[in-house]
């Protein structure tokens, strides 16, 4: 599946000026800065739904795949019969079936890429739909659990981070119990 990502530079920047302006507002309330990190895409990797829809665009392809082969086959049979029959055919014969071959050809080519359009749209729809539900996760287990700030890991949004600080185990556990409910 595809990387996401949330914005390189700018975003980094943006929550090192978040992080700096809570950081301030915690000195003069006296309440401590929770911060956590989340692996995002090992959350959609790893979790129940994650893998369905890995499995389900998997299938997806296997199928149009089973057709794309077929219609090479058929094309590679026709060139077959054509070097076959060459000598005996007439020059028009030839011509009209060399003419059907290429456009045979075109056809083939125009589907591939519609398929591989479409599979990457169907991809990314996918993608979005778990980046949304895996989003929502992570803000209610925010709030839930305190965190002044919780950020992407990867991507330029975390370069270091403790073993506590990594909420990708207990999110992926929230968000597969979340989505078993369903």
């Amino acid at each position: 599946m595809k990387r996401f990502t949330l914005g390189g530079r700018r975003w980094l920047g943006l929550v090192a000026a978040a992080a700096m302006l809570m950081a301030s507002e915690s000195r003069a309330t006296d309440s401590p800065v929770k911060v956590g990190f989340v692996d995002i895409q090992a959350v959609i990797a790893q979790s129940k739904e994650g893998q369905a829809a890995r499995n389900k665009v998997a299938a997806e392809a296997a199928e149009k795949q089973k057709e794309i082969s077929a219609k090479e086959g058929e094309i590679k049979q026709m060139d077959a019969e054509l070097q076959k029959q060459s000598p005996i055919l007439s020059d028009a014969a030839k011509k009209e079936r060399e003419e059907e071959i290429r456009r045979r050809l075109r056809d083939l080519k125009r589907l591939t890429e519609d398929f591989n359009r479409d599979l990457a749209k169907r991809e990314t729809e996918l993608i979005n739909d778990l980046l949304r539900d895996v989003t929502a996760v992570i803000r209610d287990y925010g709030k839930e659990k305190g965190y002044s700030l919780i950020l992407e890991k990867g991507q330029g949004g975390v370069i270091y981070g403790s073993d506590p600080a990594d909420l990708t185990k207990d999110i992926l556990e929230r968000y597969n119990a979340r989505s078993s409910k369903k």
